[in-house]
């Protein structure tokens, strides 16, 4: 009798045991923060304690980043993703990786000519700190509760665009998800479709900060988001998000939230439902206003986002007949036009009324 007594003792012991590992389990909550650093990306993923850092905005955004990732307790990096090396999504890097410990960095591979670029290498170097290149297929190991996806860049990396070789990531948590296309465009878009199966996302993270060479309805057809977020500047100069994008986005019946709107933007999960919580903050400190919160599990039609108009800005900028970019003269890529399909643009405005979008290599506005 008392064998039997102990035996069932210990089977009730090892049943409760179970279940408040399982309880604690499900009640972790992943937390994505998308941080308002005007024009530029800089995205916060929590969980269980761990901290990875996606982009960090332009180098006047550095020391806000690192305001905002210490006052969210992240005193230490387990991953940063530079999603690709242009200043408005490493720049704000180079403040963290000086301040912050920051255990490993996940580049798309591609180089850079700009002094930001050597001096974000620099810092890898001098902190040793372990440096890997995003591939295609790869899994990120973060916690066995959470998976992590690389979706591109592919293998061989599109010619001439640092854009378009963005790191994206797809991360999910059991029923939510969260895709970040960095400032990936619609040749990425493609790549992707073509080989993955499953794109369908709770959350987007728009690419290039709503510009109108990215987000193509096939794309979104295939991602079906309930929240759009789109980080953005107000006011830029690239007229950004564009209103052919906000009229894709819309057209989807999802929630779409703005960094230049709403400031600061979070998401948290328990890998079942989610809240998003918006608040402006000061650029200056770390206090906040007043946040407001929207519970959801499905989102209802959104309201129409307004745009924001592109500055004209007089050139001469010049393009291909075969392709859709405009480009400064004296950029690399514009130097590769054959004569025979040279354009003129006599400013940025004439080459967006034909149909040309700025060039990812040397930002034309």
């Amino acid at each position: 009798m008392k064998n039997y007594n102990l035996k069932r003792l210990l089977q009730v012991a090892f049943l409760a045991f179970l279940l408040v590992a399982v309880s604690a389990s499900a009640s972790e909550n992943l937390t994505v923060h998308f941080i308002d650093v005007g024009q530029g990306d800089s995205e916060l993923l929590q969980f269980a304690g761990k901290n990875v850092l996606i982009d960090g905005g332009t180098q006047d955004a550095g020391p806000r980043v690192e305001s905002y990732l210490r006052s969210h307790g992240a005193t230490s990096l387990d991953l940063v993703v530079a999603s690709h090396p242009h200043d408005d999504h490493i720049g704000g890097l180079i403040t963290i990786l000086n301040d912050i410990p920051v255990k490993q960095i996940l580049d798309s591979g591609q180089t850079h000519t700009t002094q930001t670029f050597e001096n974000y290498l620099n810092l890898i170097d001098q902190k040793n700190i372990l440096f890997s290149t995003a591939e295609r297929g790869q899994t990120i190991d973060l916690d066995p509760a959470i998976k992590i996806e690389v979706l591109s860049p592919p293998a061989t990396l599109f010619s001439d665009d640092l854009n378009q070789n963005s790191i994206v990531l797809k991360v999910t948590y059991n029923k939510v998800s969260f895709l970040f296309m960095g400032d990936a465009g619609f040749e990425a878009e493609d790549s992707i479709m073509a080989v993955e199966s499953d794109l369908k996302s709770t959350v987007l993270k728009v690419g290039h900060h709503g510009s109108s060479s990215s987000t193509g309805s096939a794309f979104l057809s295939k991602v079906r988001p309930e929240v759009e977020v789109i980080e953005v500047g107000a006011g830029n100069d690239y007229g950004h998000p564009t209103q052919k994008t906000l009229s894709a986005l819309q057209s989807t019946s999802s929630k779409v939230y703005r960094t230049d709107t709403n400031g600061n933007i979070e998401v948290t999960t328990d890998g079942q439902s989610y809240t998003v919580t918006t608040g402006k903050q000061s650029w200056s400190t770390t206090s906040t206003a007043p946040k407001s919160t929207v519970s959801a599990v499905a989102w209802p039609a959104t309201a129409a986002a307004s745009s924001t108009t592109a500055t004209v800005s007089q050139g001469p900028f010049v393009g291909s007949s075969k392709s859709d970019k405009y480009h400064y003269p004296s950029c690399s890529a514009a130097k590769r036009i054959k004569p025979a399909n040279l354009v003129t643009f006599s400013s940025s405005a004439d080459a967006r009324a034909q149909g040309y979008v700025p060039c990812g290599i040397c930002h034309p506005p």
